[in-house]
């Protein structure tokens, strides 16, 4: 800014030189008008007075005179258009001096205007100034808010490889799981539809395998895999009717043997079935 009000007053400087040459210019060439019509005047009064001694001198020369009178006289009306071209030129200095003056006041008027615009540049200078100061008040709190950014930027970067790598630990542990889950939901739904548990009252057909009515022993070719169990009790029906009741003594994976329980039916109908209905009492 301060670059700026310096432009500017060597500007006014210049245009106010200017002007002056301008102003100096016309009024020297004006002089110098006014000391040749000065000079053109003593001249024709110097001729007017030869032209008086002429006269009064011999008359043998008055031709002669007459005609240097003559030439005079031309000379004369050249020296009246010349003055009339000089004061034609005169009123165009004239013009042209008036015309000076309206710029040279144009150019004061912006001098005036370009010092206010100064004085407000100045106060724009100024404001400019304070906000600097404030603003390089700030940079040390800025650079402390940047810093502490960083610091959290890299606590975050650290965060997030830990997260990372937390995330694959997760992703494995889910990996097993799931597999878990896979197994678990497969294994209920084996133990579901293949059933190796009996409910009350729910019914297994078996291929009738040896019986020992002295003893009361029957053997089935059943065992756990069916779902029986030591003490289970089980009525007996064949051809639709019941026949007898048992009771589990020993059962393995795949057979089992049971005890008939006396006074519960006939159990001597056993011998003449091949498929008994076993129902768990």
């Amino acid at each position: 800014m301060y670059k700026l009000g310096y432009i500017l007053n060597i500007l006014t400087f210049v245009a106010g030189t200017v002007v002056l040459w301008q102003i100096f210019s016309v009024q020297a060439e004006n002089d110098f008008l006014q000391q040749e019509i000065t000079d053109f005047n003593s001249k024709v009064q110097e001729i007017t007075l030869a032209v008086d001694e002429a006269k009064k001198g011999q008359t043998d020369k008055f031709a002669r005179e007459k005609r240097k009178n003559a030439e005079l006289e031309e000379n004369k009306k050249s020296s009246i258009d010349e003055i009339a071209d000089l004061s034609r030129k005169q009123g165009e200095l004239s013009t042209i001096l008036e015309q000076s003056a309206k710029k040279d006041e144009e150019l004061s008027s912006f001098i005036q205007k370009a010092k206010l615009e100064r004085v407000g540049i100045d106060k724009e200078i100024e404001q400019s100034r304070s906000a600097l100061r404030s603003t390089t008040l700030l940079v040390p709190k800025l650079e402390a808010t940047v810093d502490s950014l960083e610091i959290d930027i890299t606590q975050t970067k650290d965060r997030i490889i830990e997260l990372e790598k937390k995330m694959l630990s997760y992703d494995r542990e889910t990996e097993l799981l799931k597999e878990h889950f896979e197994f678990t939901v497969y294994a209920l739904q084996k133990d579901f539809y293949e059933h190796p548990w009996l409910e009350r009252g729910e019914r297994v057909r078996v291929t009738f395998s040896s019986i020992d009515l002295d003893s009361g022993i029957i053997m089935l070719p059943v065992g756990k895999n069916y779902g029986l169990e030591q003490s289970m009790r089980f009525a007996v029906r064949g051809n639709g009717k019941s026949i007898c009741q048992i009771k589990i003594k020993n059962v393995e994976f795949d057979h089992c043997i049971a005890m008939i329980i006396p006074l519960r039916g006939n159990p001597k109908e056993l011998l003449e079935l091949t498929n008994l209905d076993l129902i768990y009492l």
